[in-house]
């Protein structure tokens, strides 16, 4: 296995820069998620990694070695796609064995290696049969066991889970986490599905037009996104945005005047922040609670029930509603007017540039809340 260094990696497509100067450190082992929106650069920098793009500038080290001018077949990688690229004519067996045959590998340690990885993603079953024979979630074991007998320095997933549907999509993820922890073997995975991000993930990378927004573990960046971009990409339902106006600063942190008159204190560092500066505040659904009165006041204007949870979209007379999670037992209706309570302790201020202002809490503090490791490109 081997680590993955990016230095400043750039790539323009004629004029077009796509890339902007990436520095980026991926341990020996490590599962490391590139998680954006469409657009944002994910899968080019995948395949910058893989070879299959050329760095227009910046450099690449797979296991300590620079790989710019190196051939994709000579880094070390094997890639699973989105599409599951199997040979309709063959059988599983030799769709998997394939490459070693390539490669002029024995006949016994092709063998050895193909029953291997069908042991491992549970497909014994199924080596005698064509891919039109297999469900979509079938096929993309096989070709998740094509990348496996090539025993390669590092694994890169290019959003292997959307062509299945919503049960498949689940099932095949855990069984991708369980060969990580079979393997430990060092893991690139690209996806838009911030869920997969979440559970999959040692660290993310959460990409930009082409820039690093924030990396960290699935928790820092959940509890501590380093902007507003970060902290309204990663959460389902998405983080509620409060547009608010500092009232006063002091040793506890910022005071911010809510839309209705209500105040709440974040436990944010205050330092440059002055009284009557427009900030936004950020609260996810599961912080916010209802109360027959509290800091904010409002009417409910659609209930979405899921059974162990329902989600109150609440009109506080803004632009967009805020919205609640509430426990499944709860009972609340369309039209109600409601209060709501948010706890500083959970909020979060951004500035109009978009940066997070740092909390005061300390790691291990009530609010949950872990230090965060913020990489910003250039």
């Amino acid at each position: 296995m081997a680590d993955v260094v990016l230095k400043n990696v750039r790539k323009s497509f004629g004029r077009a820069q796509v890339i902007h100067g990436v520095d980026l450190d991926i341990a020996d082992g490590e599962f490391v998620v590139f998680v954006g929106p469409s657009g944002c650069g994910k899968s080019t920098l995948l395949r910058l990694i893989a070879g299959l793009e050329d760095v227009t500038s910046g450099d690449l080290f797979i296991g300590g070695e620079r790989v710019n001018d190196r051939a994709p077949a000579k880094r070390g990688i094997a890639m699973v796609f989105q599409s599951y690229a199997l040979y309709p004519h063959m059988n599983v067996y030799d769709n998997m064995a394939f490459g070693l045959e390539l490669a002029k590998s024995s006949r016994s340690a092709i063998d050895a290696k193909v029953r291997e990885a069908a042991r491992m993603l549970q497909i014994e079953s199924l080596l005698d049969r064509k891919p039109r024979e297999l469900s979509g979630g079938q096929r993309q074991r096989v070709a998740i066991g094509r990348a496996i007998v090539r025993d390669p320095k590092v694994f890169l997933f290019d959003e292997p889970l959307s062509n299945l549907d919503a049960a498949l999509r689940v099932q095949t993820r855990i069984e991708i986490a369980k060969l990580h922890a079979d393997t430990r073997a060092t893991m690139i995975y690209v996806t838009h599905d911030q869920v997969e991000a979440m559970t999959l993930a040692d660290r993310i990378v959460v990409l930009n037009a082409g820039r690093v927004e924030q990396v960290g573990t699935p928790l820092e960046l959940y509890h501590r996104p380093a902007n507003l971009f970060v902290a309204g990409f990663l959460g389902s339902p998405q983080m509620n945005f409060i547009p608010c106006a500092v009232s006063r600063t002091d040793a506890d942190g910022v005071q911010v005047q809510l839309p209705n008159g209500g105040t709440v204190t974040v436990p944010v560092s205050p330092a440059g922040v002055r009284a009557g500066e427009t900030v936004t505040l950020g609260i996810r659904p599961d912080h916010v609670k209802v109360l027959d009165q509290g800091a904010l006041a409002g009417r409910i204007a659609l209930v979405e029930e899921l059974g162990e949870s329902h989600l109150l979209h609440v009109d506080i007379g803004r632009e967009r509603p805020l919205t609640v999670r509430e426990p499944g037992d709860s009972r609340h209706e369309a039209g109600q007017e409601i209060g709501l309570s948010l706890d500083g302790a959970f909020c979060h201020l951004f500035r109009e540039s978009g940066g997070a202002l740092p909390l005061l809490a300390p790691a291990g503090s009530p609010t949950g809340r872990p230090a965060a490791r913020a990489i910003n490109a250039a």
